[in-house]
C-alpha cells in the first residue's frame, strides 16, 4: 500500500512539472531592422557656421523615427557619429542622444568640425550617421549616411596680435644688441600663431624679439618680468602704447651655450627654449617616403611624392596618408643620408619637431618615424629654419 501511494504521488509531481513546462509562453527575441528602414534626416545639408550668438543659434537638426527598431520594447541608446568623408567612421566624433532628434548650435557643430580638423572658412564635407544599440552596446545598428557641407569659423584667439616679421635680438645672439639684425636671426612663421627659430644661444646672456631688423621695434616682445625661466615663460609686448610703457625684461638664455629651438606662441603669450641636436641646412629637394604614403617604402619614390619648395627653407606637399602608417622626409628619390624624422615618439597628431637622422648624426640614424594619425588627404609643411613640420587635413 505504501509503495502504491508513493507511485501515485510521484506521478502527480511529474505531471505538475510537465504541465508547467508546456504552458504557452511568449518568447521575445530582439532582431535588427531591415536594411534601409533605419533612417536619419537633416534639416539642412549646406551649413555656414557663424561665431555670432554661436551658443544659441541652431545650425542643424537631425531627426529619426522613434520606432521599436529591434521588434521589442526595450531601452535603446542612440549616438550621433560624425567623420570626414571616406574615413569609414574609423575614429568618429560622437554625441550621445536621448529621444529621436538632436539640434546642434553653431558652437557645438563648429567644435566637432574643429575636432575633425576642418579648415576654417573653407567648405568641407562631413558624413553623419546614427548608431543604435541595446544595453551594454549589444546588437548595434547604423542608419543611412547623410553628407553635410560645413564651413567652420576660426576659433583661434590670439592673446597678442601677430607681427608680420619677428627677429631675435640680444647679447645671446650674434648681433649683440646691434643693428641691422642678420637674416639668420629672423624667425620663421610656423603657422597662424607661432614663430620659431633654430639658433645658437650664448649661455647666461639674454635676448628679446623685435619686428624689424634695422631698429628696436615698438613694441618689442620680452619676458613679463624677471621671474620667467630660461626654458619657458610668459612674454608680453613692450612699447610706447603698452601699460606700463616699455615694461618687462629681456629673456634669459640657458646656462649652457648651444643650439636651441626658440618658439613664440601668440595665442597664449608664452615662449619656449629647448635644446636641439643641430641647425638644419635646407636641402635642394625634399620627398616623402613611408608605408603611410601611396608608394610605401619603395626603393625609389617619384615626383608624385616630391615637395614644392615655397622659399629657401619651407617645403609643402598635399598627399593621402594611411592611418597608423609611418613616414619620413628624404632629400632624393631613394632613402637619403641624412633623412629627417621627428625627435620624439610621443608626437602631436598635428605636427612636431624634425631632426636630421643619418650616419653622421648623434645618435646615428636617431629619431622616430612620423605616424599618420588617420587616413585622409594631408597638406604637410616642413620648415628647416624652425625645425618643425605641420600636418593639416
Amino acid at each position: 500500500m505504501n509503495t502504491f501511494l508513493k507511485k501515485i504521488s510521484l506521478l502527480i509531481f511529474l505531471t505538475g512539472i510537465l504541465s508547467t513546462c508546456t504552458d504557452d509562453e511568449q518568447i521575445y527575441i530582439a532582431s535588427a531592422p531591415a536594411e534601409g528602414s533605419f533612417l536619419i534626416n537633416s534639416s539642412v545639408t549646406d551649413i555656414v557656421l557663424n561665431d555670432e550668438d554661436a551658443d544659441s543659434n541652431i545650425a542643424v537638426t537631425l531627426n529619426w523615427d522613434n520606432n521599436s527598431w529591434y521588434g521589442i520594447d526595450t531601452p535603446i541608446s542612440y549616438t550621433i557619429q560624425m567623420d570626414n568623408v571616406d574615413s569609414d567612421f574609423e575614429s568618429p566624433e560622437e554625441i550621445s542622444v536621448n529621444g529621436n532628434n538632436i539640434s546642434m548650435t553653431h558652437s557645438e557643430l563648429n567644435s566637432k568640425a574643429t575636432a575633425l580638423n576642418l579648415d576654417p572658412d573653407i567648405a568641407s564635407e562631413v558624413e553623419v550617421r546614427l548608431k543604435a544599440a541595446l544595453n551594454y552596446d549589444a546588437l548595434p545598428i547604423y542608419s543611412n549616411v547623410v553628407t553635410l557641407t560645413v564651413t567652420p569659423y576660426n576659433t583661434l584667439s590670439l592673446l597678442y596680435d601677430m607681427p608680420a616679421e619677428l627677429y631675435l635680438q640680444g647679447d645671446a645672439v650674434p648681433s649683440n644688441w646691434g643693428t641691422p639684425v642678420p637674416d639668420s636671426q629672423k624667425m620663421a612663421q610656423i603657422d597662424d600663431h607661432r614663430f620659431g627659430l633654430l639658433t645658437e644661444l650664448v649661455g647666461n646672456k639674454s635676448f628679446a624679439a623685435i619686428s624689424a631688423p634695422a631698429t628696436w621695434s615698438d613694441p618689442a616682445y620680452v619676458a613679463i618680468d624677471d621671474q620667467q625661466g630660461s626654458s619657458e615663460g610668459e612674454f608680453r609686448p613692450a612699447g610706447s602704447q603698452t601699460v606700463p610703457q616699455w615694461g618687462g625684461n629681456p629673456i634669459s638664455s640657458p646656462s649652457t651655450t648651444g643650439i636651441y629651438k626658440v618658439i613664440f606662441d601668440f595665442t597664449i603669450g608664452r615662449y619656449s627654449v629647448t635644446s636641439a641636436p643641430s641647425l638644419l641646412t635646407p636641402p635642394q629637394d625634399l620627398y616623402i617616403i613611408g608605408d603611410a604614403t601611396p608608394l610605401g617604402w619603395a626603393a625609389n619614390v617619384d615626383d608624385t611624392q616630391k615637395f614644392t619648395k615655397l622659399n629657401d627653407y619651407t617645403f609643402e606637399i598635399t598627399i593621402p596618408l594611411t592611418q597608423g602608417g609611418a613616414l619620413a622626409f628624404i632629400t632624393a628619390t631613394s632613402y637619403s643620408d641624412p633623412a629627417y624624422k621627428t625627435n620624439t615618439a610621443s608626437q602631436d597628431a598635428e605636427g612636431g619637431d624634425i631632426i636630421a637622422s643619418g650616419s653622421a648624426t648623434n645618435p646615428a640614424w636617431g629619431g622616430n618615424d612620423i605616424i599618420a594619425p588617420t587616413s585622409d588627404n594631408y597638406t604637410i609643411t616642413v620648415n628647416f629654419k624652425s625645425g618643425t613640420y605641420i600636418l593639416r587635413r
